[in-house]
């Protein structure tokens, strides 16, 4: 809020004024900074939006750095993402920053986009514009569940919101390719919401598949790091490229440590082709189960849906039934099965003598 208002005291309310004066000196101008003023303002989808590149980080990513910024009429806080400058003028990397910002999705675990801007179609930074979310990263937030008995519970119901998430996303073409537990946020210790789909790719093809390698290595599925190494018949990446990511971020969180991590990247990628996750003791073994099939190298082996991951997770928390509970059930189906066999005895019985009679 401190934020907010200094903004607004400095920045906000006198900006009408100029903005209209600007827009008339500089026409369609999306991108505007003047002298003695710190802030860079932004112009995305009829809203003018600004930003001081000057205050600390947010979060800085493969693609961009992260800064706290604001909606100019109202002094709202949002999140601004500046693609790098080592990539800026990059085609490729230029187009997906737009789709990440064309990603107009409404989720209670996604960050809501509002579009994006640059200086110029071709060249120079360009600028991703979110709703802000504040919170901390999934693997920060599990901490603090290290001595509870439900940790585990706890750590299932978050992945089944970024499965909710992507089971949404995955309905709509798009495949996120980069999950890991620095883009999962859990807002004010409540809501998960799922991060960064600057690197996404629609169903069907968006000119990206053909382009190498992208994602991360301790997480990412075999048939990625088939398609940079250029193998003919290399699968495709689809939803289950999705939930393999998942599976290993889901045995990080519980486990403690990502088994896939090695010093060097070569052996990290051919563990994730060719090793099975060692069973860990942190880890029930239903559960285990259930991410051992959601992390199979084959990817007709693994959920095929964010949904059938989910359930199966679900499954795996209901408590199996004790060893009375056992007996008890055991029990009833077999007097079930006395009784009913003596009455059809006695049937038996009965239906000789009447034929003797």
């Amino acid at each position: 809020m401190a934020y907010q208002q200094q903004y607004q005291q400095q920045y906000g309310y006198q900006y009408g004024q100029y903005q209209h004066h600007q827009q008339q000196k500089q026409g369609s101008k999306t991108v505007v900074v003047r002298d003695g003023d710190p802030y860079i303002y932004l112009y995305v989808m009829g809203e003018w939006y600004a930003y001081n590149p000057n205050e600390d980080l947010l979060g800085s990513g493969a693609m961009g750095d992260v800064y706290r910024g604001y909606r100019v009429k109202d002094g709202k806080v949002i999140a601004v993402k500046r693609v790098k400058d080592c990539y800026a003028n990059v085609k490729m990397i230029r187009e997906r920053a737009r789709l990440e910002a064309s990603l107009a999705f409404r989720h209670p675990n996604l960050v809501e986009m509002l579009g994006s801007c640059e200086y110029a179609p071709d060249y120079g930074p360009i600028f991703i514009l979110s709703n802000f979310v504040q919170g901390r990263n999934i693997d920060e937030f599990v901490k603090q569940f290290d001595d509870s008995p439900t940790r585990v519970e706890k750590i299932s119901n978050a992945i089944c919101s970024v499965l909710d998430a992507l089971d949404y996303v995955h309905s709509r073409g798009v495949i996120h390719r980069d999950i890991k537990p620095s883009n999962i946020m859990v807002e004010n210790d409540t809501n998960v919401r799922l991060m960064d789909l600057g690197i996404s790719r629609m169903n069907g093809g968006n000119g990206f598949s053909s382009c190498g390698f992208i994602g991360t290595p301790q997480y990412s599925a075999p048939e990625q790091i088939k398609r940079e190494d250029g193998e003919s018949n290399a699968p495709q990446i689809n939803a289950t490229t999705d939930i393999y990511e998942l599976g290993i971020t889901f045995y990080e969180l519980l486990d403690g440590h990502n088994p896939m991590d090695c010093t060097s990247e070569s052996e990290t990628l051919a563990k994730q082709i060719s090793e099975k996750l060692p069973n860990s003791a942190k880890i029930p073994d239903r559960l285990m189960e259930v991410i051992w099939k959601a992390t199979e190298k084959n990817q007709s082996s693994r959920y095929q849906t964010a949904l059938a991951f989910k359930e199966a997770i679900q499954q795996a928390l209901i408590p199996e039934p004790t060893a009375s509970e056992k007996f008890s059930a055991w029990l009833q189906s077999h007097v079930a099965l006395v009784v009913g066999g003596a009455a059809a005895a006695m049937v038996g019985i009965l239906a000789v003598i009447i034929s003797l009679l």
